[in-house]
């Protein structure tokens, strides 16, 4: 006897556990950056779909996850499938909670079984669903009169609202041109975009999200890097007529306006969108001079970003702005070998050890370059870095520095068309007034 009522519990327990109440519901998309001063988010309908017998006195709880229920949200519960409704009413509500009571059942007796309770009504916090994306759930669990669990322990969920980030951008083509050393560093190698440009493409994106959308309006392309290349003129920063020569950012249908800052080292692109909510990708060409124009600047190896801001209108009609982390917009790399000595002295009271080793088999041109006062020199030596041996180049440079009326302090580049692997420089100067030797490479 005792085991068969073990038994006969056992089977009542998995017959509830696989009838409990189950939730569905067709969840909205909401998008982040539209839904920003909305007074509410409306949660769509919440269906319940019963698997035991209620009584006056029971209970159930609808739990919020993921966001909080505003102020003003008054949920209220009706039905689907009953002849005769009960009577349910709201017991109590917090910021993540409604717990409703059946107050009266069918008369004559329905089977609950089955049928469903509806939830409607209940609104969202704004700042809550737009605080982060992710998806936002409704978790149903009911209690008899006396406390017990009753048709479910808490299981049945179901995601109501996802909130989702609308508006991103993203470098879709970065910047990669080889800078050749073999044309004296003014143009890039063949195999770039051509032997003069280098492309850029930024693309911002608006997906869609479905409730209180956001507008494309336009969109802000900082990109960062040395552009003192484009001053052609030797006049102090690059001006406009210089920037349009070396700089133009197009797309399909916006308006595009590009100015560089006094320093030279950002080049802002104002879009303004011109076919209504449609964001396009912006190419962005640089052109240098190259070898064959007599007023050609050396090109530095150096690495670029861009900071994007979107430019956009709120569901509520609020113009707005979403700022996009800082990305790599790509390099400029040589075909060859450079290394910087960034002290030596140079003048009477001075003298210089320079030497480029060679471990590989390739022998390599080696230009300098000597920066003083603001100025730079350049010059290819006559030497050559000598496969598997070391070039002592210390009176060229030395010479060129004199020549050029360089005395002092001066930053030395070194550039050699060989392989990066197989080339080393050291610099040491001798001061000869205290007989100190000091190794700066």
């Amino acid at each position: 006897m005792f085991k068969k009522s073990l038994l006969a519990v056992a089977l009542g327990v998995a017959a509830f556990g696989a009838n409990a109440a189950t939730t569905t519901a067709t969840p909205s998309v909401v998008s982040l950056e539209g839904a920003v001063g909305q007074t509410t988010v409306a949660v769509p309908q919440l269906t319940i779909k019963l698997a035991a017998e209620y009584a006056v006195g029971d209970t159930f709880t609808i739990t919020l996850t993921g966001a909080e229920f505003d102020t003003t949200s008054n949920p209220a519960i009706t039905f689907s499938g009953f002849t005769n409704n009960p009577t349910v009413g709201l017991l109590s509500k917090t910021a993540t909670t409604a717990t409703f009571r059946v107050t009266a059942v069918p008369s004559p007796v329905e089977v609950f079984s089955g049928k469903s309770f509806l939830l409607n009504g209940a609104l969202l916090k704004t700042t809550t669903v737009t605080d982060a994306a992710g998806d936002i759930k409704l978790t149903y669990a009911a209690k008899t009169s006396t406390g017990l669990d009753l048709d479910n322990v808490g299981t049945a969920t179901s995601t109501v609202v996802t909130s989702k980030a609308q508006l991103s951008s993203s470098v879709t083509k970065s910047l990669n041109g080889v800078i050749d050393v073999e044309n004296e560093r003014k143009q890039f190698t063949a195999g770039n975009d051509t032997i003069t440009t280098d492309v850029l493409e930024v693309t911002p994106v608006v997906a869609t999200a479905g409730t209180h959308d956001a507008v494309y309006t336009g969109a802000t392309h900082v990109i960062k890097g040395d552009f003192s290349w484009m001053d052609t003129d030797g006049t102090t920063g690059v001006s406009a007529t210089e920037l349009a020569a070396a700089f133009k950012a197009t797309g399909t249908a916006d308006t595009y306006t590009s100015t560089i800052n006094t320093a030279g080292d950002a080049i802002t692109v104002t879009v303004a969108d011109a076919a209504g909510n449609t964001a396009e990708a912006m190419t962005a060409t640089f052109t240098v001079l190259g070898k064959a124009n007599s007023k050609a600047p050396i090109l530095s190896t150096q690495k670029f970003t861009v900071d994007s801001t979107i430019k956009y209108n709120t569901a509520a009609g609020t113009a707005s702005t979403k700022a996009i982390a800082s990305a790599s917009a790509g390099s400029w790399t040589l075909n060859g070998f450079d290394e910087n000595i960034v002290f030596m002295p140079f003048g009477t009271q001075y003298a210089q050890s320079i030497n480029v080793s060679n471990t590989g088999s390739v022998a390599g041109a080696i230009t300098v370059d000597i920066t003083a006062d603001g100025k730079t020199y350049t010059k290819t030596l006559t030497a050559t870095a000598t496969p598997k041996a070391t070039t002592n180049i210390s009176q060229e440079v030395k010479a060129f520095a004199a020549e050029s009326g360089v005395t002092g302090n001066a930053h030395i580049k070194v550039v050699v068309n060989s392989p990066t692997a197989d080339i080393d420089v050291t610099g040491v100067y001798y001061s000869k007034s205290d007989a100190d030797r000091v190794k700066t490479k």
